[in-house]
């Protein structure tokens, strides 16, 4: 794919979303700060024995300004291969499933990755659903170092009402 070119996602419904032995962390955080979290998360994982079991999910609930720079409430969830004790600030949801969510794959530079998020929005909006969660975000491939923005691929799931008013 082409450096800036903006792909519009095939947008689909009654998609779900399932993992198990999940760790999660929702806090507030800055940027910098949400990075310093995985690789603290990664170490916790190192010391307890712990694999990570699937891809990355976030979801960020709230954004607010603070000191001119984005603080963000956000959750990181992380499947792990096995259920464990979680201490800390980090709490284990055996498991985590969204149902009848709509869908788009987003693949390309997640700078553009709030068109994916608006096209959807305003899919659902047209096709009379209510957005009941916070957008997931799932990254199905993750850069390595080296690799090009371009290449990144992240699905996206957003839960919607399914009854019909």
């Amino acid at each position: 794919m082409e450096p800036g070119v903006i792909v519009m996602p095939a947008i689909e419904t009654g998609k779900e979303l399932r993992l198990e032995n999940v760790l999660s962390l929702r806090k507030k955080m800055t940027q910098p700060e949400i990075q310093q979290e995985m690789m603290k998360i990664g170490q916790y994982f190192q010391e307890k024995g712990i694999k990570k079991n699937g891809p990355v999910v976030t979801a960020t609930f709230a954004v607010e300004q603070v000191e001119g720079q984005p603080l963000l409430d956000m959750e990181i969830l992380v499947p792990m291969d096995k259920q464990v004790d979680l201490d800390g600030e980090y709490r284990l949801k055996k498991v985590f499933h969204l149902v009848n969510a709509v869908y788009a794959r987003h693949e390309g530079n997640p700078n553009f990755l709030q068109t994916t998020l608006n096209e959807m929005v305003k899919y659902s909006k047209d096709q009379g659903l209510r957005q009941i969660t916070a957008a997931y975000n799932v990254n199905v491939r993750e850069l390595k170092p080296g690799d090009s923005l371009e290449e990144m691929v992240v699905d996206v799931y957003i839960g919607v009402d399914p009854s019909t008013l």
